[in-house]
């Protein structure tokens, strides 16, 4: 199995640019089904957490109100589950290396949540042990879980573009990041984003009007993720075609005040 090198900090933080975890996203896949590169179409994020990664999943209603939708356990924890039938909060015993799911998710009509939270918790779980470990012989009776596991909120996963602040927040970018990596590989998603075709398509049918949207959703459907990600992630990877369209008309306007021609 690929196995990614990088520095941390001294609190358990790695030290990783974007670029870094495009790289170790597409070594993974290279590693688990080099063809997913080449013919751009969903990875099993399911199975390669499973059978490559060696994780657990299990499937729990982790609050009373879906806020949390995934957990990376780290260490065998007590870890606070919701009764849905009780209604009332409890403890369940849960092994390391175990994905915890919020049963929500199974309740939605598309898999589009519950990949990303796979992804996600999969990128904790590659990059976070340092940060979230606890040695065994440290841990006391009444050990906070939060030490030993994520505890992952719809704004960790969906959310927008936030202030990376605190240690964190870039726990939770990295998760975030790898989650889009790992779903919309970069080689993969540049093959179908800048197919001259494709491109060519979008613009007669968009003329300049919300041109991202239409190719988010053709990027969307190949790799089963939600438009909303496809159109982060095409932005990510400068190919956004919205981003082109201003890049071509202020060298127009340079070229009319330059009084230069362009060919």
């Amino acid at each position: 199995m690929f196995e990614p090198q990088f520095r941390s900090q001294k609190n358990g933080v790695p030290i990783l640019s974007d670029a870094e975890i495009d790289e170790h996203a597409e070594l993974f896949i290279t590693d688990y089904d080099k063809t997913l590169l080449t013919d751009p179409r969903p990875i099993d994020i399911e199975h390669f957490a499973e059978y490559y990664l060696g994780l657990r999943q299990e499937y729990n209603y982790l609050t009373h109100c879906g806020l949390i939708l995934g957990r990376m356990v780290f260490n065998d924890a007590d870890i606070p589950v919701y009764d849905a039938e009780a209604k009332r909060a409890e403890y369940a015993s849960v092994k390391a290396g175990t994905i915890l799911i919020d049963n929500t998710l199974l309740e939605e009509k598309t898999e589009y949540r519950l990949r990303s939270t796979v992804g996600h918790e999969c990128g904790h779980w590659i990059y976070h042990a340092g940060y979230f470990y606890v040695d065994p012989f440290q841990m006391t009776l009444f050990q906070d879980e939060t030490k030993v596991s994520t505890a992952c909120r719809t704004t960790d996963i969906e959310g927008g573009k936030k202030q990376l602040a605190t240690p964190l927040d870039w726990v939770e970018h990295h998760a975030k990041y790898f989650s889009a990596a790992i779903l919309m590989p970069k080689q993969a998603v540049l093959m179908v984003a800048n197919n001259p075709s494709l491109r060519k398509a979008v613009r007669e049918e968009c003329n300049g009007y919300k041109e991202d949207e239409l190719l988010a959703s053709v990027v969307a459907e190949t790799f089963n993720v939600s438009p909303a990600s496809a159109k982060i992630r095409i932005k990510q990877l400068g190919v956004s075609m919205e981003d082109e369209y201003k890049r071509v008309q202020q060298q127009s306007i340079f070229y009319m005040q330059s009084g230069i021609q362009a060919f």
